[in-house]
């Protein structure tokens, strides 16, 4: 949501492509009222989940050209995917599966992908870029976004029209 505020500030068109499972429309309802009136009618929402293949494909086939997509989508809670494994590897490498299939398709090659501190496993801090990544993940959450990590580096050396910027953050809080 906080990206969203500050896209559609900055004068962009803003479509929030998103399941609800582990959100609420609440949240776009507070963009809006943050945003104002006149910014929000930039911003369209579809409720689609990324493993729907087809849904995701009307999603976006609605939306009209696509210049760039910020992928946000994913299962993320720790805990959750140590008892619940196969559900996080589903939905997050099939989600992204498809999502690069369908952009890819509608001529959208430009993606920034929120990673995750986590895939720095057991690198010896203080972390930077080049810190070594992939080794002592603890969870399959934080092995789902390494490896999505690798699946995107080697899809821009196979295909240099994509452009992808992996975000690894920790807790990121809004600000409003």
């Amino acid at each position: 949501s906080q990206t969203t505020v500050q896209l559609l500030n900055a004068g962009y068109k803003v479509t929030v492509v998103d399941s609800l499972v582990n959100s609420s429309p609440k949240s776009l309802e507070r963009v809006r009222e943050l945003v104002g009136e006149e910014k929000a009618k930039n911003l369209a929402f579809v409720e689609a989940d990324l493993v729907d293949k087809p849904a995701l494909e009307a999603a976006l086939s609605s939306v009209g050209k696509i210049d760039s997509c910020i992928h946000f989508a994913g299962l993320k809670a720790v805990g959750e995917s140590v008892k619940l494994p196969l559900l996080y590897y589903h939905n997050n490498l099939t989600g992204t599966f498809f999502l690069l299939e369908v952009l890819k398709k509608q001529g959208c090659c430009k993606i920034v992908f929120s990673s995750s501190a986590t895939v720095y496993g057991t690198a010896v801090p203080p972390l930077t870029e080049s810190s070594q990544a992939g080794v002592g993940i603890t969870n399959p959450y934080g092995r789902t976004k390494f490896m999505l990590e690798e699946i995107f580096r080697d899809v821009v050396r196979s295909d240099k029209n994509f452009g992808v910027v992996l975000l690894r953050y920790f807790n990121p809080v809004g600000a409003h």
